[in-house]
């Protein structure tokens, strides 16, 4: 029989790619160390396993036919200038182009409850939102700089009022925020078993959670997930923390990953779709792909996310049903639904709102309107919607349903393979021309961000993309972890959960930086590094 192949990476995201990417540069040294864990000799052959026919997971970047020379992002778009791991990656290793991003503008609109406003009329002494808001809430927002304020400030300060060593003018912050938070306490219970919406409403009315919640653009961070993890992710959006886009798209970061990683010797085998494992008593791997033969692997990395791991066979160490414990650690995220539509206009009539950049609001279930790109000589022009929980539910309302006997949506097939030797300009574009918006859902986007603009006589988009990550095989584009759980104990206990078993999960569900590349790549180190031996990689900036 032949011999295993030494690790076998399932899914070809972030997390995936990463991975497979480290270890096809570990040292001879570091080699040393990983076949005391795992077995085998010699140079390490690795393989990564992808569902589809690109490598890329949660992130999506396209090019449009009439703006050839601009990336939309399907996906995930950006990273934040507090995050290490993705910074070194993107600036110092692969040596990418990286753009800040301007997101808030007090000159943007604030359509809220059919009203017009700027977002500059939502804060200050004669801030005028349509919300019934209490005296107390009232009173945060007048004293709120109409230039720089947000009601999304809101939310803070009801977190504020249950920990004031949180606000930035007790000068009393803890020094590590997820330990101080662990810490804490409310009527007895630790805030660990806290949902979020349940602590912010000890000090929040309901409309004053409304109000700040569509001013902050996702209804998610205002969700009833782990008050714990909610508090800190909220913490990441700071007013000196800056948003970096990526000059050629955030997915080329991988592809140039899978590139460096099959000049290594690295294999990248698409169209396999796993159905599950089991495990001998060498500890060896059997790996069961749908309608393509088995492989067999010293390790196995499921950098898949919850949904995927949930369609597992219960069998083998990790996935058996009388393994309790995982059972409860699998169920310990919520996954979290996403929507990005984009279209391209002939011109960009939204200039004559007096918007040129960065996002606009409103309630409408367009919620967040980007503008992604406006020609400055009036020609070709692109805006973005982007919305999460309730309101990617009102559009998935308009993906097209069941079709004949055969015919399967591109959500529910590994899709159509680009051209063998695509440049990254082609895979940009076959991305678009496998994501086109269906008809009806493009008029009533076209429709809605007419009216949130006050314009009635707006041309028709000329080309529209989209993608809701509720889809198959995704199920959630990102997730948060539920109340009730430890989180840093399970994202601990997911790298490696049957001690002795070399089987190992990673991605960013079960991060400590969830909905973030970062966190997707934080547990891929805490893999390397702890489970595998291997030395840190260095640090942006050092």
């Amino acid at each position: 029989m032949n011999e295993p192949i030494d690790f076998a990476i399932v899914g070809g995201g972030a997390s995936g790619l990463y991975t497979a990417w480290r270890l096809a540069r570990a040292s001879e040294a570091e080699v040393a160390g990983i076949r005391e864990r795992i077995g085998g000799a010699g140079p390490l052959k690795i393989a990564v396993f992808e569902h589809s026919y690109r490598v890329g997971g949660r992130l999506l970047s396209a090019t449009p036919q009439a703006l050839p020379n601009n990336v939309m992002e399907l996906g995930g778009m950006r990273f934040l200038s507090n995050q290490p791991l993705v910074s070194a990656l993107v600036r110092d290793e692969l040596k990418m182009g990286t753009v800040e991003q301007n997101v808030d503008r007090p000159e943007n609109l604030a359509y809220f409850r059919a009203k017009p406003l700027k977002q500059r009329d939502l804060c200050g002494p004669k801030a005028t939102p349509p919300y019934n808001l209490t005296a107390a809430e009232q009173a945060v927002l007048a004293g709120l700089d109409p230039e720089r304020g947000s009601p999304a400030q809101l939310i803070f300060w009801a977190v504020y009022q249950q920990f004031p060593d949180l606000d930035p003018a007790n000068k009393r912050f803890p020094a590590n925020l997820t330990d101080y938070l662990m810490q804490q306490e409310v009527d007895g219970r630790p805030l660990y078993q806290w949902g979020f919406w349940n602590l912010l409403s000890r000090h929040l009315s309901h409309e004053g959670r409304q109000l700040a919640i569509t001013a902050i653009g996702y209804d998610v961070l205002g969700a009833n997930a782990n008050a714990v993890d909610i508090i800190a992710e909220n913490f990441n959006f700071t007013d000196d923390t800056k948003y970096y886009l990526l000059e050629n798209g955030y997915e080329s970061v991988l592809w140039r990953l899978a590139v460096q990683f099959r000049k290594s010797g690295g294999e990248i085998c698409f169209n396999h779709t796993l159905d599950g494992f089991d495990t001998d008593d060498k500890g060896e791997h059997t790996l069961f792909f749908h309608d393509k033969a088995d492989v067999r692997a010293r390790a196995v990395v499921l950098a898949l996310p919850q949904s995927a791991l949930l369609r597992l066979r219960q069998t083998g160490p990790l996935f058996k049903r009388e393994n309790r414990d995982m059972q409860v650690l699998l169920n310990a995220v919520s996954a979290i639904p996403l929507y990005k539509l984009f279209l391209v206009y002939e011109r960009p009539w939204w200039t004559e709102t007096g918007v040129t950049e960065g996002r606009s609001l409103t309630d409408l279930p367009v919620r967040q309107c980007y503008y992604w790109y406006t020609d400055p000589a009036g020609g070709p022009s692109a805006v973005m919607v982007y919305n999460d929980l309730d309101s990617t539910n009102f559009w998935g309302g308009y993906q097209v349903g069941a079709l004949g006997p055969g015919e399967t949506q591109q959500w529910d097939s590994p899709g159509t393979p680009p051209p063998e030797g695509s440049s990254e300009q082609d895979l940009r574009r076959h991305n678009w021309e496998m994501h086109k918006a269906p008809a009806d859902m493009v008029e009533e986007m076209h429709r809605e961000l007419q009216e949130m603009h006050g314009v009635g006589d707006a041309p028709a988009p000329i080309e529209a993309a989209y993608m809701d990550w509720m889809n198959f095989p995704f199920g959630g584009a990102v997730h948060f972890w539920n109340p009730g759980y430890k989180s840093r104990e399970v994202t601990h206990k997911m790298t490696q959960p049957v001690e002795g078993v070399t089987a190992y999960i990673v991605g960013e569900a079960y991060s400590n930086s969830q909905t973030w590349v970062e966190g997707a790549l934080e547990t891929s180190e805490y893999l390397l590094q702890n489970r595998l031996g291997m030395a840190a990689p260095p640090k942006a900036g050092a």
